[in-house]
């Protein structure tokens, strides 16, 4: 029987599309794309594992390895950058469906502090029976460590837990653990496989 429903964050319960952000800035197309590379690629992976501890030091890292792209780093990384984010109602709208029906809540999620900071101040987190962040436990998914830290620290058992998430690595290690993983592609394709697996598990 399911109990326990895993949610990831980015592009699942909050919209996440930094191409979208920095083109907003009004930089040639050229420069969206060297700048996207740059700033949300292998460094971003790194800032949500805790190694660059707040968005100051990853810009000054990324300032030091791009210096030609400098201005435009530090444009996109002023205060303000953390309303990349914005709240996904239609998921919202399940997981507080699943809450009313007696389901456990959790976040698993590969995150940074700032935008932890941020992002738990929607209200679907007051839902919440749980989380885990890559930035606290400094492992991201998907890495072992932080599946582990999650069933470990709330003492679920993998099969009756479901964790939805946007990346097939992630799923793939999900299931390896034996929990029930679904690939969020849209909402309604989740949802629809969510619900087979709570039904076949009764």
């Amino acid at each position: 029987m399911i109990k326990n429903i895993v949610f990831d964050l980015g592009r699942v319960l909050v919209e996440f599309d930094p191409l979208a952000y920095i083109k907003t800035f009004g930089f040639s197309e050229e420069v969206n794309e060297r700048l996207y590379s740059a700033v949300f690629g292998y460094d971003w992976y790194l800032h949500d594992r805790g190694d660059y501890r707040t968005i100051e030091d990853l810009c000054e890292a990324l300032v030091t390895k791009h210096p030609s792209l400098e201005t435009e780093i530090r444009a996109v990384l002023k205060g303000d950058w953390v309303k990349i984010h914005y709240l996904k109602t239609d998921t919202e709208a399940y997981l507080r469906e699943l809450k009313a029906r007696g389901y456990n809540i959790y976040i698993l999620s590969n995150l940074s502090l700032e935008s932890h900071a941020y992002i738990k101040n929607y209200d679907f987190f007051s839902l919440i029976d749980g989380g885990v962040f890559s930035y606290q436990e400094r492992a991201n998914k998907p890495e072992e460590k932080i599946y582990r830290a999650l069933t470990e620290r709330y003492r679920l058992l993998p099969e009756e837990t479901v964790f939805l998430d946007d990346n097939p690595d992630n799923i793939a290690a999900a299931n390896a653990l034996g929990i029930h993983g679904v690939l969020f592609t849209d909402l309604a394709a989740a949802r629809a496989e969510t619900e087979r697996i709570i039904k076949e598990t009764v």
